[in-house]
């Protein structure tokens, strides 16, 4: 979460839902890309990570982390 946050790019706030028919959360959505080592490609490849988090009421972090291939977010 730090590095998304200290070098990584504000994608957004987000309404997001914590589980199916759970709480809706207000989160900052935040992309980053770091280069890792891929078993099956026999290479480094830069992989983009998203990570979305909230704090809860009761000042626990709500966090989310998906890596995708980049989304057109026009």
């Amino acid at each position: 979460m730090e590095i998304a946050v200290q070098s990584g790019r504000f994608r957004g706030a987000e309404w997001c839902v914590q589980h199916p028919n759970g709480p809706w959360a207000a989160c900052d959505a935040y992309s980053f890309v770091r280069r890792e080592w891929l078993a099956h490609a026999h290479r480094e490849m830069s992989m983009e990570y998203y990570i979305k988090f909230a704090i809860a009421k009761t000042g626990k972090l709500l966090l989310v982390v998906s890596c995708h291939p980049p989304e057109d977010r026009r």
